[in-house]
């Protein structure tokens, strides 16, 4: 007896050329579609993409399938999608240490308004410290680069990774840096530049200094 694969993540095919009705970007839970004014479709990160269906329901001219289930004559398809994020993440350029820094300033500047000591820290992309602060105990330094980290790994916010997507992390991921709590946020657009963790107060507060960091520089940032 043969069984399909359990897990498959979803691929917009041929029909979707030249239409970009862009209801799937809508409707998309983790925010995995994409495209470019030069692209004539919507593409699917395979990385991100958690098969929750929506996007099928949606879509006008019923051109998205699991990828094990692509009609033969639009397989094309799947390497198609995968190669955009390819290509864009290879071109992305890195953050700013001036960047990195006026996000440092606007997340310190949120937690003074708030009355509370946060640690702060920047990575880019490769999940390397850029920029960091602190004014509370050295502990949440740590938790501060481990909310960042995760953030960039999983190009989400850390308040939005389930456990169940958690226990599929990309390969190379490094366990014991996962952290599911509020405060971590990747930012950049098509492709995630790097992430700011934000550490110290409530898991709301966190949230909100590094909402104000992110949203001052990458307004349309994830």
């Amino acid at each position: 007896m043969t069984t399909g694969p359990v897990f498959s993540s979803y691929v917009i095919t041929d029909p979707c050329i030249d239409v970009k009705d862009g209801t799937c970007v809508e409707v998309c839970p983790v925010d995995c579609i994409e495209t470019t004014d030069e692209d004539n479709r919507f593409f699917i990160d395979p990385a991100l993409c958690i098969a929750c269906e929506q996007c099928v329901l949606v879509c006008p001219v019923d051109a998205i399938y699991l990828e094990h289930e692509v009609p033969e004559q639009w397989k094309g398809s799947i390497e198609t999608n995968a190669a955009f994020f390819l290509r864009a993440k290879e071109a992305a350029p890195s953050v700013s240490v001036e960047q990195a820094g006026a996000m440092l300033d606007a997340a310190r500047g949120r937690a003074a308004e708030l009355g509370i000591k946060v640690a702060v820290a920047v990575l880019d992309q490769h999940c390397a410290v850029v920029a960091e602060d602190s004014d509370t105990t050295t502990e949440y330094d740590d938790v501060a680069r481990n909310k960042a980290y995760t953030a960039v790994t999983f190009e989400l916010a850390t308040s939005a990774i389930t456990e169940q997507r958690a226990a599929r992390a990309p390969d190379g991921t490094d366990p014991a840096r996962v952290v599911l709590d509020a405060g971590g946020l990747p930012f950049g657009r098509p492709y995630v530049l790097g992430a700011i963790g934000v550490a110290g107060g409530t898991a709301e507060q966190d949230l909100e200094c590094g909402r104000v960091a992110v949203t001052m520089l990458w307004p349309a940032s994830r």
